[in-house]
């Protein structure tokens, strides 16, 4: 620019002109800049492509480079730009939001779908017309059995060989009954109890009832109970407790019922499994027999809901989780022929008589607490077990003598070590036959190790 201006100052000399003088005199840097800034508009073309102008040249022909100070300018091509990369930005948010809102929804809504296929109990074959031909028989055998088929992962020892067990029930037990009430067969997150279901079925136990299944997000599992039936079952009930105490608390446990048609008559059958104990050795623990004393009211009313219009016998079975026998420092091998505490304050409420909690609670006062009595009574209702062999046999925590004489678990794959060698009856066969004019009857009730 300099040099442009020299020669125009040179052309005017040579015509004798020396106007506008002091415009080319040197010129300072601020000089420049103002200049600059009057001349901007004109190098707008030339600045789109450039951030910086060579403007200046001092006399002595040094290049001076500075920056071109102009009001920023932008373009419709750049404009365009950054609602782009606005766009794009806003597009990028949306579809990570997206992309979270299906990693978090996808699996639960797989678990959920999941869980409504694998939870839920396996369909059976149509009955065939041949099975009622059973129903002309004149007896029949029956079993109550805990098979201790918890949920995958509990386990009290190392393993207790779950699958082992239940295929040695189907093939070696089942055959042998006409009648099964189980315990403890819990189908919360396992096939096995349908796999049970599908190979009695096989087996000619056409009918069944069993505890209502639960789900993940009940935070609890099933009943575990299960009546299997060679004769027809033609009506069915199924009643749920309230929520138990300790790891109780996770299993909605229960009882069941089935009236089943024998030759022309009927019997109610009825199974349960109570509240457990969970103090070492079978002691007595009060917060567990209180909630076991309730879940009996609970079952004394089912049945009396569902068996006190006619007068068809009624057969009570199952882990009942009340030890009957009287442990007062007798050796192990020694029968228990009284009973204990616990067990008759479970018969009072099973018969309706209702039961004295001062027993128990030990009120200093020492009043008469007497709950859980009932307008409708059982009075006549037999423990048959105790009535066939005149004590409490063993159902857990059982002994084997040796050849010589030493007595050692039975067995240490199901039960805890702090159980072994406890000696407690705690599995029930309740009878009571003679309501009205049925010639029905019970009798050479055995007990078999599993």
């Amino acid at each position: 620019m300099d040099s442009l201006l020299k020669d125009k100052a040179e052309e005017n000399t040579e015509n004798g002109h020396y106007e506008n003088i002091a415009f080319i005199q040197p010129q300072h840097a601020r000089d420049r800049r103002h200049n600059q800034q009057e001349l901007a508009p004109l190098l707008v073309q030339s600045s789109r492509n450039s951030s910086t102008e060579f403007l200046v040249q001092d006399e002595e022909g040094d290049l001076e480079e500075e920056e071109l100070v102009s009001p920023p300018i932008v373009s419709e091509k750049h404009r365009r730009f950054t609602q782009c990369c606005s766009g794009a930005r806003y597009y990028r948010k949306k579809t990570c939001l997206v992309a979270c809102l299906l990693a978090t929804l996808l699996p639960i809504i797989a678990f959920v779908i999941f869980s409504a296929i694998y939870f839920s109990p396996v369909s059976l074959p149509s009955i065939p017309e041949t099975s009622q031909l059973l129903s002309a028989a004149t007896s029949i055998r029956l079993l109550t059995l805990n098979i201790f088929m918890r949920p995958p992962g509990i386990k009290n020892n190392k393993s207790d060989y779950k699958n082992d067990r239940l295929e040695y029930i189907i093939q070696h037990i089942l055959p042998s009954y006409d009648i099964v009430t189980i315990q403890e067969a819990f189908a919360f997150a396992n096939r096995r109890i349908d796999h049970l279901l599908a190979a009695a079925f096989d087996q000619g136990f056409y009918y069944h009832v069993s505890s209502p299944r639960h789900y993940p997000w009940e935070l609890a599992g099933d009943g575990g109970l299960l009546i299997l039936s060679r004769f027809p079952i033609k009506k069915s009930n199924r009643i749920e407790f309230s929520r138990g105490v300790h790891s109780d608390w996770l299993s909605y446990k229960g009882a069941l019922h089935a009236l089943i048609e024998l030759n022309s008559t009927y019997i109610h059958v009825y199974t349960t499994h109570t509240q457990a104990s969970y103090d070492n050795g079978g002691e007595l623990n009060l917060d567990d027999t209180k909630v076991r004393l309730s879940q009996f009211a609970d079952v004394h009313e089912f049945i009396a809901d569902t068996a006190k219009d006619d007068t068809h016998p009624i057969l009570l079975m199952g882990d009942l989780n009340v030890d009957a026998a009287v442990h007062n420092g007798s050796p192990i091998d020694t029968p228990s022929y009284s009973s204990s505490l616990p067990y008759t304050m479970m018969m009072d409420v099973l018969r309706g008589r209702g039961t004295d909690f001062n027993l128990i609670n030990k009120d200093p006062s020492n009043r008469t607490q007497i709950q859980y009595a009932s307008t409708w009574r059982l009075d006549n209702l037999t423990d048959m077990a105790y009535k066939t062999f005149g004590y409490h046999p063993v159902t857990f925590g059982d002994y084997h003598r040796l050849e010589n004489g030493t007595l050692v678990p039975a067995e240490t794959t199901l039960t805890s070590h702090n159980q072994l060698l406890t000696v407690q009856s705690i599995d029930r066969i309740l009878w009571t036959g003679n309501r009205g004019h049925t010639n029905m009857s019970l009798g050479n009730v055995t007990i078999i190790m599993v």
